[in-house]
């Protein structure tokens, strides 16, 4: 950047000495005598200054070479090259040197290009990421949570309970309220009602020891342990297993969870069980039976 810089004052200051308008500069000897030496154009360099009886002779910039302004330098720049996670936008010429860019999903970071943030649970974008920029997250209102996978999730505001539901488990910035009755816990399976906010749950506590828990989670052999690299894959997997699991294998998530070295987690997800296994003992007492 610098020789570039030097390269274009000099232009600038040359650029006025012009004869039969060609850009020219001014050599000085050391016997004190001066001469107007035409500069080399943009793809050149100087093979041999002039002389008082030769003119400056020029040559072209080599393959991943170059020189943009009229110059007299000895050799051309080399061009720039695109690093990691970057995509060529211009080519190299003997004129132009190479322009690079962060590719899709990247943007530059004090010459470095790294990765768009991602929004974490509770937050949605504001602003997209650019190569230039990185992605703005903004935090869901008081009495909103954020719907939808990351990256597309919008806030959207807590569902209200019906008259005859009862507020299960509060909602907060990463999950909705949910609402129950006695007539839907009392008979049913009561796991489709944890689908929902335990899945919010698992991703607000999103690490790569949880990604790793649930790749071993959902694995039909349980003596393999995978890592699963997506998350939004990750959690789409979480969904389903829920969708199939039994009361007993997510009365058993806490334990798991504990062995798994994240007690934090296993706690919250122990209460939410105890708190609507209460509720459906509860409906169970109060509601008849089924005929």
């Amino acid at each position: 950047m610098l020789i570039l810089t030097v390269l274009v004052l000099y232009s600038s200051t040359v650029s006025l000495v012009l004869a039969h308008n060609k850009p020219r500069y001014l050599r000085e000897f050391h016997s004190g005598q001066a001469v107007l030496c035409d500069l080399c154009p943009p793809g050149y360099h100087v093979q041999k200054h002039c002389t008082k009886t030769q003119q400056t002779i020029c040559w072209p910039c080599n393959e991943g070479l170059y020189s943009e302004v009229w110059n007299y330098i000895y050799r051309c720049l080399p061009c720039r090259w695109c690093w990691s996670n970057q995509v060529e936008v211009q080519k190299c010429t003997s004129s132009t040197n190479r322009v690079c860019k962060c590719k899709e999903g990247f943007y530059l970071d004090s010459d470095i290009c790294r990765p768009h943030s991602v929004c974490p649970s509770g937050y949605i974008v504001k602003e997209k990421g650019s190569p230039d920029r990185d992605t703005v997250c903004e935090r869901c209102q008081e009495g909103y949570y954020a719907d939808g996978h990351s990256g597309n999730a919008s806030c959207v505001p807590h569902s209200e309970c019906k008259s005859e539901e009862k507020l299960l488990f509060h909602g907060t910035i990463y999950m909705d309220n949910v609402c129950i009755t006695c007539k839907s816990i009392a008979h049913d399976d009561w796991v489709k009602f944890v689908i929902q906010p335990f899945t919010a749950i698992f991703k607000h506590h999103s690490t790569w020891k949880l990604q790793r828990f649930i790749g071993h989670l959902i694995s039909k052999d349980s003596r393999i342990f995978r890592f699963i690299a997506d998350k939004n894959f990750c959690f789409q997997q979480l969904e389903e297993w829920f969708s199939k699991a039994t009361e007993q294998q997510v009365n058993n998530l806490p334990k798991l969870l504990q062995k798994a070295s994240m007690s934090d987690l296993a706690e919250n997800i122990k209460q939410r069980i105890k708190k609507l296994r209460n509720e459906v003992r509860l409906c169970r007492m109060n509601v008849p039976a089924r005929k």
